[in-house]
């Protein structure tokens, strides 16, 4: 069972340093909201320096801080969710449901390529650590660590597009093909297909987020978006006060080139990674087909999305599973330029297509077992410290994760082994502990035939009995709860700032650290320090950094001439009025995404277990 770990005296105990950042941190300054109603700007605020938590029995001692020697420095990204925000594969057209489909659609998403080469330049700018040694020298940053989500919908284009930004290298954010041959579009007319060439040519934005491209639908469909060219209609709805950038879907859609991260990254797998919109896997012909297909659903009268509202993620799943569902929906579909390059991706693929960055370190004997499709290993970044990446995805559907039975021995296995050898672990993957509750097998997937078939179950090996995060005799807490050399269990997928304790035995335990998404409010990493304090504790120091946008966005008119970091300051202030944002600044609990203070610049003290 999980707790939150014990502060020093006082609720929030502060570290009596601040040490300052040799670039800049929120150790310096914060990002917040001007005062005001409506649609807000933001602005610099004070910054935070850590709060000092300690894990079960270590002490924090006054001394530490002239003794500590860095170990290891690292950063963690996590899902940018980075969107073909045209594809017709998308449900985005049931976004103004809200509940548990609210997260189909974000006012911000088109810019998420440039918000994440801004993610980049922040992290290639804090280089040097915020935090001295003992003798007065900071480290160097190590590696970095992705812990999943970075596509958005298991396509080949946005895979493709996230591992260049973090590569390095020309980005064509543009998807979608000029028709060359009626047989490409099943029953389009002429007209339909000139005006298709026209916008391709133009490379025109075409979605939900232009209300010319579904003129005759109702207003009130309308009002459930953001149209940055003109106002909703009767200037209502939840996005009325947003204001009005002209040209700015078609300037998202302009090629830069991405300056890529100066140190080296090692991946692990999302659900929006390896499943349609992160919940369905692709094991159908009609998923796949609509993916690279002419026909995309569009805000309509025939569909109403109130019709989801209150549904839960089963009830999701199983409505957006059903074929006859989507035949019905593909009735009432508009004609849009396809794009061979939207098709869906297998895990063989995906793997081959991240050419490397950890996946090289899958042991063989575990990709021949599972037919080529393990994509969890683990490595030794330097002496006496083992990184274990984990593929959470539960490969049966849902958005909640789960590891099967192959995957949970290989990580005992692996435990055993760095214990025996006297290392630090420190894991990372997708899901937290306490969202890795999913009890689809990934049989539920179906078999593949071919063997590198996306969205189905290609690995022979039984995935039962499925390990949870924190449920059932041999959860994957647990087996980290019995292995004292797990210091720390790094994650995403809840797009929030939370760090909590969890006890082991004797007196040992885990942080489980969760940084905010790079998609929404707050749009931030976390630098992660593990410092030897020489007196029988280890410190893990967590810096939040913003991306290096500006915090000012420019002034609402043409967004024709905006360069990719104006894109990016755009992007953060949309995301922070998002109407479907869960919390807001100051409310009660602090429930924004940006988590309460003990969750951000943090350092997290725990028994040193060698």
């Amino acid at each position: 069972m999980s707790s939150r770990s014990l502060l020093l005296a006082a609720p929030l105990a502060l570290a009596l340093i601040a040490p300052a950042a040799l670039a800049d941190t929120t150790l310096d300054h914060r990002i917040g909201p001007v005062a005001g109603s409506g649609y807000v700007g933001l602005q610099e605020t004070k910054g935070e320096t850590y709060v000092v938590r300690r894990g079960a029995g270590a002490k924090a001692r006054k001394a530490r801080r002239t003794h500590r020697h860095s170990l290891i420095e690292f950063v963690q990204l996590t899902d940018p969710q980075i969107a073909d925000e045209m594809s017709p594969a998308r449900v985005d057209f049931a976004d103004p449901a809200g509940g548990e489909i609210k997260s189909s659609w974000r006012p911000q998403e088109a810019l998420g390529l440039q918000v994440f080469d801004s993610v980049v330049r922040s992290i290639n700018a804090n280089r040097r650590s915020p935090v001295r040694q003992g003798n007065g020298k900071r480290a160097r940053l190590k590696l970095a660590i992705t812990t999943g989500d970075l596509a958005d919908n298991q396509q080949l284009n946005e895979t493709e597009w996230f591992r260049t930004v973090l590569d390095g290298g020309g980005v064509d954010p543009f998807s979608g093909t000029a028709i060359t041959s009626f047989d490409q579009c099943s029953g389009i007319t002429v007209g339909e297909a000139a005006r298709i060439n026209n916008d391709v040519a133009a490379r025109r934005y075409t979605g939900v987020a232009d209300y010319d491209d579904y003129a005759s639908a109702p207003d009130d469909r309308k009002r459930g978006f953001w149209d940055p060219d003109v106002a909703p209609p009767g200037n209502a709805g939840p996005y009325a006060a947003f204001p009005r950038y002209p040209g700015l879907l078609e300037r998202a859609q302009v090629p830069f080139t991405a300056v890529g991260l100066n140190v080296p990254w090692y991946i692990s797998r999302g659900n929006h990674d390896g499943l349609v919109q992160g919940n369905a896997p692709a094991s159908t012909d009609l998923f796949r087909a609509i993916a690279v297909g002419c026909l995309k659903v569009l805000p309509n009268a025939a569909f109403d999305p109130a019709q989801f509202e209150g549904a839960t993620d089963d009830e999701l799943f199983a409505a957006f599973g059903n074929q006859q569902f989507i035949l019905t929906l593909l009735n009432n579909a508009s004609r849009v330029a396809p794009d061979p390059a939207r098709r869906i991706i297998s895990k063989v693929e995906y793997r081959r297509l991240i050419r490397g960055h950890g996946f090289t370190k899958t042991p063989v004997k575990q990709l021949n077992a599972s037919r080529g499709t393990a994509s969890y290993y683990a490595f030794t970044p330097k002496r006496g410290l083992r990184f274990i990446s984990l593929d959470t995805v539960a490969e049966g559907g849902g958005q909640s994760g789960n590891l099967d039975d192959p995957q949970y021995r290989w990580l005992k296995g692996e435990l055993k082994k760095a214990r025996k050898r006297g290392q630090l672990v420190v894991a990372f993957g997708h899901h937290t502990l306490e969202t890795m509750d999913n009890r689809r097998t990934d049989e539920n997937a179906g078999k593949c035939e071919p063997v590198d078939e996306p969205g189905c179950d290609t690995d022979p090996r039984p995935s039962t009995p499925l390990h949870r995060g924190l449920v059932g005799p041999f959860s994957v807490g647990k087996l980290f709860k019995r292995n004292p050399n797990v210091v720390a269990y790094v994650a995403g997928h809840t797009h929030v700032n939370d760090v909590r304790f969890f006890r082991g035995r004797r007196g040992h335990g885990f942080w489980q650290i969760n940084t905010a998404s790079h998609i929404d409010w707050p749009q931030q990493s976390r630098l992660i320090e593990i410092m030897d304090n020489h007196d029988g504790t280890l410190s893990l120091f967590g810096t939040i950094l913003d991306t290096d946008a500006s915090v000012t966005a420019p002034a609402p008119g043409n967004a024709s001439a905006f360069n990719t970091e104006q894109l990016a300051s755009v992007a953060r202030t949309l995301a922070f009025n998002d109407p479907q944002r869960e919390g807001s600044e100051g409310s009660a609990g602090d429930a924004s995404k940006s988590g309460q203070r003990r969750d951000r610049n943090v350092e997290l003290v725990v028994r040193d277990p060698r």
